[in-house]
């Protein structure tokens, strides 16, 4: 892109393509534990959920950091991306729509994964 990575924002978006990017990356098979994931907005297991599901694909990309990014910063929460279930190795943080309250999502212990074992 020609700048410096001090000028860009990582950004995820799984309503649509992300505007605004020169590449992107279509990411698929991201596990996801301590909530449930509808593409749309976070939503609390049930007694019968699996404690580990899969979530829709999601675009992902570097912006200008004064660029629009898909969601409000309030209707998203920052989640860590770890290597696998055991939590060990952090990759990044992705924004996840949440529809707000991101302390409930903190307190489930919500993570994503990039493989489950």
């Amino acid at each position: 892109m020609s700048c410096s990575m001090d000028s860009l924002k990582f950004v995820a978006s799984w309503k649509s393509r992300i505007t605004g990017a020169q590449q992107q990356v279509k990411i698929g098979g991201l596990q996801l534990e301590g909530c449930s994931f509808d593409g749309n907005r976070l939503s609390e297991n049930q007694h019968d959920s699996p404690s580990v599901s899969a979530v829709p694909p999601c675009y992902m990309a570097w912006i200008p950091q004064n660029a629009s990014g898909p969601y409000s910063p309030e209707e998203c929460i920052p989640l860590p991306v770890y290597t696998s279930a055991e939590r060990v190795c952090v990759v990044t943080n992705i924004d996840v729509p949440c529809g707000g309250n991101p302390d409930q999502w903190i307190q489930c212990g919500a993570a994503l994964f990039l493989k489950q074992q």
